[in-house]
């Protein structure tokens, strides 16, 4: 064998050996494994659409934590609201789509209300979610009307409570861009009636409000339709129009109100969770409804959650809660007028927070319902379903019971009251409760005496007020928030026909018909137009002559001596509004 020299040698072990090192530097994998997939990125955005349409196209990238789409990911990708501007509204389409190359493309997908700044929320399992820019969702193209606000209850040739129309699209959102007009008339007509007014109305951002309506002839079930060019037309539900009531006397209790035309048919309206309306079937009503029964009342009187009257041969009726016996009777709540048990012959009742009271015909007082504190004043604090004659051997001309506590006059003019005193509302100079009467302090000659909460007042003959009791909110008139145990004489000098005390106001009538009212206006019992607390007089608004007064818990209630009625206060008044009023409306 040929030797190799040494300097050839080590040049052929240098090739050996670098090919040593290339042969497995030719078989090594070179390629960089791909990142695994960590969130969701809207990567085409949605864009503003209509209600009624489809979202445009728009994609979601599966995508890892650099910021590369995931082309081999296949995940599972659903939609949800993010940012949700329109009030139950919802997705509607297909709203999961399954990854393509990394990608979840959205055709078909649309959002049911139309409103300003939605966003989208793409999520899937394991990977955190993508929220979309935000967009807005238009409402589509004029479809169809609805009565937003429905007509109501008027009287004949008076303005119908104003209503409106709205315009909607196929989907019922409302078309604020709508610009076709609107116009009414009369559908079913049982009156024979014409429709005044401004009966064709412009939309504004989509309603078409109508306030200056009227139909000539009463008639129960008028309907009007609503009708648009190119829109599907609507009908109202029914209401009435009716001749003007003409009351005699009207009570405001404390969530709802009764009232006597001249002709004896009692109407209430207000709450009727106890069917204190006298009218079953309703759970409240914004106007007046007739009691049913078919009693002929000569009074009524509204207390709390019950109503209480007496018809023209003196018999005594009561409806609603029957808690601690108020209705006079063993039998459950009624829903229309029951008689008080008895077969007395009264000459009036009166409702109040949880008991009732009333004066015979031969001036006995007798009182029933709760007695805790002894405001039946019969000597015991037993609650009574029945009438129980007042202690003492009286001779009432009237009794009016207020929240625990029962005043009444003698036909002597002298004031008694009984019952729960915490607040010196017996007017006996004490704070003692009584379950029997007592003399109300000052030996005043009464022609008219008024429980109200916790307060009471007393007119004099000669017209000057008096009020006693818890003045916290300047109830008692006299200028100061201090209470009395004693009779306070109400500022002003006012001379007074008639006097009511409500729950933490009081309200009274001047013999020339000018209603003043003092203490909480809170909720505009007062009727001066502002909400402002008064602890003196001041009149109502409106320069009406009003015969008669009624301050109840948050409202008040008067009768013109016309025999209109206006109620002023809380919500619920009669004038078909739900709302309240700061001046009085007239009852409808």
């Amino acid at each position: 064998m040929r030797r190799l020299t040494s300097a050839r040698a080590a040049r052929f072990s240098r090739v050996v050996l670098t090919a040593a090192t290339l042969i497995p530097i030719a078989c090594k994998d070179t390629t960089t494994p791909a990142a695994p997939p960590t969130k969701l990125v809207f990567t085409v955005q949605p864009v503003t659409t209509t209600a009624v349409a489809m979202i445009p196209t728009f994609q979601v990238a599966v995508q890892d934590a650099a910021g590369n789409t995931v082309e081999n990911a296949t995940n599972s990708v659903s939609l949800g609201i993010a940012t949700n501007q329109g009030i139950g509204a919802f997705l509607t389409g297909s709203t999961t789509v399954s990854a393509v190359n990394g990608v979840a493309t959205f055709t078909n997908v649309g959002i049911s209300k139309a409103a300003s700044g939605y966003a989208l929320l793409a999520t899937a399992s394991n990977l955190f979610s993508g929220v979309s820019s935000s967009f807005d969702v238009n409402a589509g193209p004029a479809s169809k009307l609805v009565f937003s606000a429905q007509p109501g209850t008027a009287f004949s040739g008076g303005t119908i409570p104003p209503f409106s129309v709205k315009v909607l699209d196929a989907v019922d959102n409302t078309v604020t861009a709508a610009t076709g007009t609107i116009t009414v008339a009369i559908g079913t007509n049982p009156g024979s009636g014409t429709l005044s007014g401004t009966t064709t109305v412009t939309p504004v951002n989509g309603v078409a409000t109508f306030a200056d309506l009227s139909i000539n002839n009463a008639g129960n079930g008028y309907t009007l339709t609503a009708t648009a060019s190119n829109i599907t037309a609507v009908t109202s539900t029914a209401f009435a129009i009716r001749n003007p009531l003409v009351f005699s006397v009207i009570s405001a209790g404390y969530f709802h109100t009764c009232g006597v035309t001249t002709g004896g048919v009692a109407y209430c309206w207000g709450d009727n969770s106890t069917s204190q309306l006298g009218n079953p079937g309703v759970s409240v009503s914004a106007v007046p409804l007739v009691v049913s029964g078919g009693v002929t009342f000569a009074s009524v009187v509204a207390g709390r959650d019950h109503t209480c009257g007496v018809n023209t041969a003196g018999a005594a009726y009561c409806w609603g809660s029957n808690s601690s016996g108020r209705l006079g009777t063993s039998a459950g709540s009624g829903t229309t007028p029951a008689a008080v048990a008895g077969n007395f012959t009264f000459a009036s009742t009166s409702a109040a927070y949880a008991h009732t009271c009333g004066v015979s015909t031969g001036g006995a007082g007798y009182c029933w319902g709760d007695n805790l504190v002894g405001a039946l004043g019969d000597g015991s604090q037993n609650s009574k379903p029945a009438p129980v004659a007042v202690l003492g051997g009286l001779t009432f001309a009237s009794i009016s019971p207020g929240r625990f506590f029962t005043c009444g006059r003698t036909t002597a003019g002298a004031a008694y009251c009984w019952g729960d005193n915490t607040d010196g509302e017996l007017g006996d100079g004490t704070k003692n409760p009584r379950t029997s009467p007592v003399a109300v302090s000052g030996g005043y000659n009464f022609a008219s005496v008024s429980a109200g909460g916790f307060h009471a007042c007393g007119l004099t003959t000669a017209g000057a007020a008096y009020c006693w009791g818890w003045n916290a909110i300047g109830q008692l008139g006299d200028g100061t928030l201090v209470s009395s145990t004693l009779p306070k004489a109400v500022s002003g000098s006012l001379a007074f026909a008639s006097i009511s005390a409500g729950n933490r106001h009081t309200c009274a009538v001047t013999a020339a018909g000018v209603a003043y009212c003092w203490g909480d206006n809170s909720g505009g019992a007062l009727g001066t137009g502002t909400s402002n607390t008064s602890l003196v007089p001041i009149a109502v608004s409106g320069g009406l002559s009003f015969g008669s007064i009624s301050a109840g818990r948050f409202h008040t209630c008067g009768v013109t001596t016309a025999g209109t009625g206006y109620c002023w206060g809380g919500s619920y008044l009669g004038d078909g509004s739900t709302s309240g009023s700061l001046v009085p409306v007239p009852i409808r």
